[in-house]
């Protein structure tokens, strides 16, 4: 008897357009060409007789046949997961890897630097850093994508299945090109930022309550999963820079990382009458399961960075 049998990389690269729906992101995603990819979901479309995704104009939608391999296919690529770690585990920091999704500020602030202290520590280890809103970063170990997360404390609600430990708390800010209209203003009122929009990662609904309150009338909008949209979204805190120096639009950053690019930035930090603005962040990790000795490295390495002030008086991953 004949078994068609997709390979773990075409599951992965159904699941990458699924998520993304578009041929050209899901091929940056993968690290891979965009023919190598239509090539690679063409081929298992022709082995298993059906078609996964309906091909619209400009956009992808799964099928039910593709809906089928999305759900299995979530099994199989947690499994394989599973086994990559258990080797890893055996094997120590000396060789296996880790792989850490972080959202857009802790990707800036801390995640990039443990993690290269990391690989320069132990030559055979590989390192994966996963850039993504913070909703997503910390899903990603819920499916035993990633090893860890660093993600903003609110994510933490409704996670049962999930242990986290608070890192810090950092001062935000917000900003502006150096040519802005608000920028020559000695005090920016909230009322003030009405009509301009706002560039950075989606918020989730509790950071955006806790900070941006007064700023309810900012161009943010709600998705489907109940986060808070910019108008202007971005992934990373460059984009988010570049968005706002060509534009009329605000950001907002950590002031630690603000810090590190006012200087001949073209920006201002906008100084605001009456809002301290905040963001607490976290490590998550899977409950019930045994950390590698890379994890517990980068744990230990991204405690180290921070203020002694900003020690957890919470639950901690590791002791």
């Amino acid at each position: 008897m004949y078994f068609i049998m997709p390979t773990l990389r075409q599951i992965q690269m159904v699941r990458a357009l699924a998520e993304h729906r578009h041929f050209t992101r899901a091929a940056n995603v993968l690290g891979v060409t965009q023919s190598a990819l239509t090539k690679s979901v063409q081929a298992l479309e022709d082995e298993l007789g059906v078609r996964l995704f309906d091909r619209g104009a400009g956009t992808l939608e799964p099928t039910m046949f593709g809906a089928i391999v999305l759900a299995q296919g979530r099994t199989v690529v947690q499994g394989m997961s599973e086994l990559v770690r258990e080797i890893d585990l055996a094997r120590g920091l000396e060789t296996g890897g880790i792989t850490v999704s972080a959202s857009v500020f802790p990707a800036e602030l801390w995640a990039p630097q443990a993690l290269g202290r990391l690989a320069g520590a132990h030559p055979k280890l590989k390192c994966v850093l996963r850039t993504l809103d913070g909703k997503r970063a910390v899903d990603d170990v819920s499916e035993g994508i990633s090893d860890i997360a660093i993600a903003d404390a609110a994510e933490a609600e409704g996670r049962d299945n999930l242990d986290s430990e608070i890192l810090a708390t950092t001062p935000m800010s917000l900003f502006c090109r150096s040519t802005h209209p608000l920028a020559r203003r000695r005090g920016v009122k909230p009322e003030d930022f009405i009509g301009y929009p706002f560039a950075g990662p989606p918020l989730s609904r509790a950071l955006a309550r806790r900070n941006l309150g007064k700023f309810g009338k900012i161009a943010l909008s709600v998705s489907p999963d109940q986060e808070l949209m910019p108008r202007v979204s971005v992934g990373s805190f460059s984009a988010m820079v570049q968005a706002v120096l060509h534009s009329d639009a605000v950001g907002w950053a950590p002031d630690a990382l603000l810090a590190r690019h006012t200087k001949d930035s073209g920006f201002t930090v906008l100084r605001i009458r009456d809002l301290a603005i905040s963001a607490t962040f976290a490590l998550y990790a899977r409950r019930h399961r045994t950390l590698s000795p890379a994890t517990v490295e980068f744990i230990k390495l991204v405690r180290a960075m921070q203020p002694s002030a900003a020690a957890p008086t919470t639950s901690r991953l590791i002791p």
